[in-house]
């Protein structure tokens, strides 16, 4: 029973990574990128990223549509027509023009302005400009939002890397003890139920780095595809050096006060409230009259007949009576907008308190899991040399050796998770503060 609890402690302590480091995963050496190469490359080819910079281009088109009705409209044309007519009039043609077989050329030029409307069009460019700069922010949040991703993905590969190492030195170190203990076997120095255990926890083992192996490849095609990574060959991570890490101390309020001047997405919140009260002017400005400039000038030929000319200008002034309430259907929609937006604004900055709070609250736990694993990984060494020693010396069984090779792997995990998870939390730091993250 012994024996079957150590090989479970092994195998379960890499489980229990492998589930702390599962993201959604996808498939992916061609190049080898560190972080900010990382980023360099998704700010220019990430799928995502381009797809929300759509948006801004759309809203941009929009905007180009509210600006037009403040510009002056010229059009011009030219027809050729041919009447057949036995039994009608020719429009614009008089005397022997309405004889049978009559062609008619003309040309025409028009132009057309509003020149005044109380605002109502200058309020709906406004309207449009600000949902433009609604989803710039959108933009600069969802690169925010990706850079983190990209971070956390690559900080997990390397944890997973250095896991692997550790795996493959507990496999190295399993099977000198199968060489060691298979020599003393055959001579009759020792059971050879020692070697079984020692074969069977080697055997789970190779399974666990199997495992380890097939996840970094998916932490690898995950942050291809988040990349828009599209170049021959595969992805390669360049790992950093592990370094002592230096505790940082935060002021929460100073945090908060720079998380709500800077959070992009609390200043799409905004620019979408203020576009939505420059809609509820327009609408209300087109209660009022609109002045309107025309004017137009044309030429035209009946037949063989010489050119005449024909001209207006005029100031038009209109002024809506009823609409069936339209104008006022609009104005209610929109106010519960306006509503909507203010209630969003007040949860936006409900939640950006709480992700600084956690982010911060996320970084302290590192650094005390940091420390731990720091001991435990010294303790699970010198627990390993000890138990080897009395092993060999016959003062001990196998299973407190293999007890303690699992105590060293799964300590070795646990600091190498908890170590880039420190780097983790930093980027969330930054992620909840809404620094921008551009190359």
């Amino acid at each position: 029973m012994r024996f079957l609890r150590f090989g479970n402690n092994l195998q379960s302590g890499l489980l229990l990574l492998l589930v702390g480091l599962a993201i959604t995963t996808g498939s992916a050496m061609g190049r080898s990128f560190d972080l900010d190469a990382i980023r360099e490359y998704a700010w220019k080819n990430s799928p995502q990223l381009k797809m929300v910079k759509e948006v801004i281009n759309a809203e941009q088109g929009e905007k180009e549509v509210a600006r037009s009705p403040l510009l002056p409209a010229i059009s011009t044309g030219v027809n050729y027509t041919r009447y057949k007519i036995e039994h009608g009039i020719i429009e614009g043609a008089f005397g022997d023009s309405q004889e049978p077989g009559h062609e008619r050329l003309a040309w025409d030029i028009t132009f057309n302005y509003i020149a005044f409307s109380f605002g109502k069009d200058y309020f709906a460019y406004k309207a449009a400009s600000q949902l433009v700069k609604s989803r710039t922010k959108d933009f600069t949040r969802a690169w925010q939002n990706l850079s983190f991703q990209l971070a956390k993905i690559y900080y997990s590969i390397i944890t997973v890397d250095k896991t692997i190492d550790a795996t493959r030195a507990t496999i190295k170190s399993l099977e000198t003890l199968v060489r060691e203990i298979g020599e003393k076997v055959k001579v009759g120095r020792l059971p050879e139920v020692d070697l079984l255990k020692v074969e069977v926890t080697l055997s789970r083992s190779t399974d666990d780095l199997s495992k380890l192996e097939t996840l970094k490849e998916d932490l690898l095609g995950e942050l291809a595809k988040l990349m828009g990574y599209n170049e021959p060959g595969r992805l390669a991570i360049k790992e950093q050096p592990m370094e002592e890490i230096e505790e940082k101390h935060f002021n929460v309020n100073e945090l908060l006060e720079e998380a709500y001047s800077e959070r992009a997405d609390l200043k799409s919140i905004e620019h979408s409230l203020e576009s939505v009260r420059y809609q509820i002017k327009s609408v209300k400005a087109s209660y009022l009259p609109e002045i309107a400039l025309r004017g137009a000038y044309s030429k035209q030929a009946s037949g063989d007949a010489d050119f005449v000319s024909d001209g207006n200008v005029a100031v038009m002034i209109s002024m809506p009576i009823f609409d069936g309430f339209l104008r006022k259907g609009k104005i209610d929609k929109l106010k519960a907008e306006e509503n909507r937006l203010r209630f969003a604004l007040q949860d936006k900055r409900l939640q950006i308190a709480k992700e600084v709070k956690t982010a911060l609250k996320d970084y302290q736990e590192t650094l005390t899991r940091i420390r731990s694993a720091r001991r435990s990984v010294k303790h699970a060494e010198e627990v390993l040399r000890i138990e080897k020693l009395k092993y060999k010396l016959g003062r001990t069984t196998i299973n407190f050796v293999l007890e303690a090779e699992s105590a060293l792997l799964t300590a070795k995990s646990i600091f190498y998770k908890a170590y880039h998870d420190n780097y983790v939390a930093l980027e969330k730091i930054k992620l909840a503060l809404g620094r921008q993250q551009l190359k």
